[in-house]
């Protein structure tokens, strides 16, 4: 949303518009490559058979090869000279696989390997550093946490920390090296200050479950952060998942193959700095500021993904939508392509030694408020049929209706507006009021998204483009905002989508869309009910409950066909409508 379009809100009340339509596991490698990327479209996506090495997902090891390390305040034992014990801090020095169980109450094991790999495994051990990190990884080429069987391990720091060498350590975990952690058991973090676990490499995850409370970050990784499985519980007062490096513009990037995450934040649910890929997995979300953030790309090619609570759900320079499914309630964008694609004020100590507080898009003006509407609940999209109405998900009814800007009350149909304004069929872009970007987009190509928004619904900087998969839309109750905004081209040649809200800056698809959309104005006032469309024989082609008040509806479906005629039943009102553009606005 940005300041001009509020401006255009005000004075275009007696304007109309709307748009809408609708209708794995990464594999192993044997070298250990940061990044391997494809340019299309001047996207960046992410090599799925290049994320991780098949050591990271090696778990096991050989107990006869293995070093034991016995952790007890003031009487730790080891019987390797690879291994010093100086009190409560025990220093590996060379490569090999140590096995680390007990418990210290206040002590640190720190890993000074130059060169040489370390497998680190933690049996039931618990650790807590009251002042630095419980694992410290000062030297190493790469360090490998693995999570032994059926044990459960506890990680902590207590107070502020206080530095002990020229490093900024700033977490529970705390690497200067590539990490990856792997295993079956489970491995509790507490962060009283500081974040979880940091990498100032790569941060890999393949297996494991892992309970992350921490006062910045959970997980951060200056790199990447890249996860293949397990299961996250992380609660944090800044990101679940941040990845920044501002000294090289083809790192800083997540990776999402698969896992169950559950994360509760402040800021972001996950935060790139340059491109946010997820290939599958099921993570629900509530965040402070948006649900998944990148600077760079988003990316959705599958998993579920549910944001029950952020500012804007969906944010990048461009977001790509392929596959999945997708559930997304926020206060102001539900989807949004902003930005430049440079890194925000963003930086944290994670990866610099900033502070971060909130970042935005570049060129995009300070966040406001927003007034919505006090419904959260997700509407489930309903199963399009020809003949039968599919169930509908239940009416909230703590939605409230704004004011809403004069509407003429006579029937006329809108198809003579400039081309640019808002219920024009040429390209919509926000009544025209924003100059449209030629890096910002959505596209949106398979799976299923579903937006409560309480500003827009589907907000580009630049053009949007659907060709596939089914879109749902519970817009804005205000006249700011729509439940499409984009101040490019938007087009549609396939899928299904339904948007509903405020007819205040409704937008529809452009006139070179190649599949029919029709965009009305269904009533003066807003109104709440289920919404159908019928053919001319009276059947049904599909029908969908809004989860809050509207005025405005935009439907676009594979059966709209130029030169026929539909009815379209909404709330108590009908309105007939006769396609003879394949894009056509009415206005009740």
């Amino acid at each position: 949303m940005s300041y001009n379009k509020l401006l255009a809100g005000i004075i275009s009340y007696s304007l109309l518009a709307c748009a809408v339509c609708g209708c794995a596991a990464a594999p192993e490698t044997t070298t250990e490559s940061s990044q391997a990327s494809s340019v299309s479209d001047s996207i960046t996506y992410l090599d799925a058979a290049d994320m991780f090495t098949k050591r990271d997902k090696q778990s096991d090891y050989a107990s006869e090869d293995a070093t034991e390390i016995t952790l007890s305040d003031s009487k730790s034992t080891c019987n390797s000279p690879a291994v010093r014990i100086s009190d409560n801090q025990i220093t590996i020095t060379r490569t090999g696989t140590y096995v680390l169980g007990g418990s210290l109450t206040n002590g640190q094991i720190v890993v000074d390997a130059s060169g040489e790999k370390v497998q680190i495994v933690l049996k039931d051990a618990s650790i807590n550093c009251d002042t630095s990190a419980a694992i410290y990884v000062k030297s190493a080429d790469k360090v490998f946490v693995t999570l032994a069987e059926n044990t459960s391990n506890t990680l902590t720091n207590t107070k502020d920390f206080v530095a002990i060498d020229d490093n900024n350590i700033d977490a529970v975990i705390f690497s200067k090296s590539d990490l990856s952690l792997n295993g079956s058991g489970t491995l509790t973090i507490h962060a009283a200050y500081g974040h979880g676990i940091v990498s100032k490499d790569d941060l890999v995850i393949t297996s494991g479950t892992y309970d992350i409370t921490a006062a910045r970050h959970a997980l951060s990784g200056k790199d990447s952060v890249r996860i293949a499985d397990g299961d996250f519980t992380l609660n944090a007062k800044k990101d679940g998942i941040h990845s920044e490096n501002t000294d090289n513009d083809e790192k800083g990037f997540i990776y999402i193959a698969d896992g169950t995450f559950s994360i509760t934040c402040d800021s972001d649910g996950m935060d790139a700095e340059e491109t946010l890929q997820v290939d599958g997995g099921t993570i629900t979300i509530a965040a402070g500021d948006d649900g998944l953030h990148a600077d760079g790309d988003l990316v959705l090619n599958d998993g579920t993904i549910t944001i029950t609570k952020s500012y804007e759900g969906l944010e990048g320079k461009t977001v790509t939508i392929t596959g999945g499914s997708y559930a997304v309630t926020s206060s102001d964008d539900g989807v949004n392509a902003a930005g430049d694609g440079t890194a925000g004020d963003s930086s944290d100590s994670a990866s610099s030694d900033s502070s971060k507080e909130q970042k935005m898009p570049s060129g995009t003006p300070p966040k406001q408020p927003q007034n919505s509407s006090d419904s959260t609940e997700m509407p489930q999209p309903p199963q399009n049929s020809d003949s039968t109405e599919a169930p509908q998900p239940p009416q909230n009814s703590d939605s409230t209706e704004a004011p809403q800007p004069p509407q003429n009350s006579d029937s006329t149909e809108m198809t003579n507006a400039p081309k640019g304004a808002p219920n024009g069929n040429g390209n919509p872009g926000s009544g025209g009021m924003e100059d449209a970007t030629d890096y910002n987009r959505i596209q949106i190509s398979g799976g299923m998204l579903t937006v409560n928004a309480g500003g827009d619904g589907l907000d580009s900087n630049g053009d949007l483009t659907v060709t596939g998969g089914e879109i749902y839309i519970d817009g804005p109750v205000q006249g700011g905002n729509g439940a499409l905004d984009c101040s490019g081209a938007a087009t549609i040649s396939g899928g299904t989508v339904i948007a509903v809200g405020s007819s205040g800056m409704a937008e529809n698809f452009s006139s070179s869309s190649t599949q029919g959309s029709m965009l009305v104005t269904v009533s003066a006032s807003m109104i709440s009910g289920e919404i159908t469309l019928q053919d001319s024989n009276g059947n049904s082609l599909l029908s969908y409950t809004p989860a809050k008040s509207y005025n405005s509806v935009v439907i676009s479906c594979p059966k709209l066909t130029s030169g026929e005629t539909y009815t379209l039943l909404a709330g108590d009102t009908t309105t007939t409508v006769t396609l003879d553009s394949l894009v056509k606005s009415v206005k009740k």
